[in-house]
């Protein structure tokens, strides 16, 4: 049970007391949420030159603030995300983190992880949590 209390000071000051579990605005338990509160990506820096076809495979992996942590972060359903790289026309990543360079391309590219809120799973509080890497094409 929640129980709240108001204190006025003055003319417009209101500061509202509130005792119990934390709740969001749907009545559930914060303090049961798996938040996801940063990641990283892996690998960190790759040479596609260096990988079979040219293919270089990203995974996000995140720290929550509940276990199992740390854990990879999939970036499909009930998950939401994207990977995205910064050049397009260097290289392309797929939303399995799968990254190619175009052919004929070459140059470094930023890899770049993003997971929007929910992304934890069912009942997840997040903010636009992102995480970058390097990638470079012949």
């Amino acid at each position: 049970m929640v129980r709240s209390e108001s204190v006025s000071s003055g003319p417009g000051l209101l500061l509202a007391l509130v005792l119990g579990p934390a709740v969001n605005g749907c009545g559930t338990d914060m303090n049961s949420m798996r938040v996801l509160q940063s990641m990283t990506v892996t690998p960190a820096v790759a040479d596609a030159a260096k990988s079979p076809g040219g293919e270089v495979q990203y995974t996000a992996t995140g720290t929550f603030s509940r276990s199992p942590s740390p854990a990879v972060v999939p970036f499909v359903e009930p998950y939401t995300g994207s990977w995205t790289v910064s050049n397009p026309a260097i290289a392309t990543i797929s939303q399995s983190g799968l990254a190619q360079c175009v052919p004929g391309a070459s140059g470094t590219v930023d890899v770049k992880a993003i997971a929007s809120a929910n992304s934890a799973g069912m009942g997840a509080m997040s903010i636009a949590v992102t995480a970058m890497a390097k990638l470079t094409c012949p």
